[in-house]
């Protein structure tokens, strides 16, 4: 299978993104090969609320520009790991564990901890960016989403996935040292366009997504698409969190 029909696939299934069905592979692909080009597509989501960003930035208010990027990002597909943030947001504030905290996170309802979650990581997220010069934010747009991406990998390299009718089984399941290596190799490419920041993201968003993964195995029982995408965006607020403080 080629490479550029996985990252069709990946678009089609991460993103909101339309893909030509032209583009994508005529069998279904493995599900952890999806993952593992993510950051690559991860990275030209980066690149597209980045640059449309910094160019809002040269006509508005850098805040404004940094609220439109984020609008932008969730438009294009960051909304599906938003939703599993703030299920596991509930879940977590229930003081539940195993098979009740789980029924928790799977209720498609936003309860009060999932809305906190989402205004504080809307909150953190735009302010992160505004701190950054906004010529930047194309670079860093590409890096971060990359490293959210990553931080998926490690989650489900990590882990594993007892549930054979949730969403993450055929991600996590198969997901090895291999394929790890893998989206390693995927999201290494990214280091040529910022190499100290994509070290900060490398390092903040593996940290992320190992301890997720323990986290999620402690409590949870295993690893759900819910805990993917929590581990998706606070890897993102943590590699942002990261270049803000090491970089000007």
């Amino acid at each position: 299978m080629r490479i550029l029909e996985l990252i069709a696939a990946s678009f089609a299934f991460f993103s909101r993104i339309p893909v030509p069905k032209i583009l994508l592979p005529e069998k279904e692909p493995p599900y952890a090969m999806i993952l593992v080009v993510s950051p690559l597509m991860g990275g030209f989501l980066g690149a597209l609320w980045g640059g449309i960003g910094a160019f809002l930035s040269l006509r508005f208010a850098a805040l404004g520009a940094a609220w439109a990027s984020a609008v932008v990002y969730v438009l294009l597909g960051w909304g599906l790991h938003l939703d599993g943030l703030s299920d596991i947001a509930d879940g977590w504030a229930s003081g539940k564990s195993g098979e009740e905290m789980r029924e928790i996170v799977k209720d498609s309802r936003c309860g009060p901890y999932g809305v906190m979650a989402l205004v504080l990581t809307f909150g953190l997220w735009t302010s992160l960016l505004f701190a950054l010069p906004s010529w930047r934010w194309i670079t860093i747009g590409m890096i971060v989403s990359a490293s959210g991406k990553w931080a998926m990998c490690c989650a489900a390299c990590m882990g594993n996935c007892p549930w054979k009718n949730s969403m993450a089984f055929s991600f996590v399941q198969n997901f090895s040292l291999k394929e790890t290596a893998y989206a390693f190799i995927c999201f290494v490419l990214i280091f040529f366009f910022g190499p100290w920041m994509w070290v900060l993201s490398f390092l903040a968003t593996t940290v992320v997504g190992v301890l997720m993964s323990l986290w999620a195995q402690y409590r949870l029982g295993g690893i759900s698409g819910d805990v993917l995408g929590a581990t998706e965006v606070l890897g993102e607020i943590l590699a942002l969190a990261a270049i803000a403080l090491f970089t000007s």
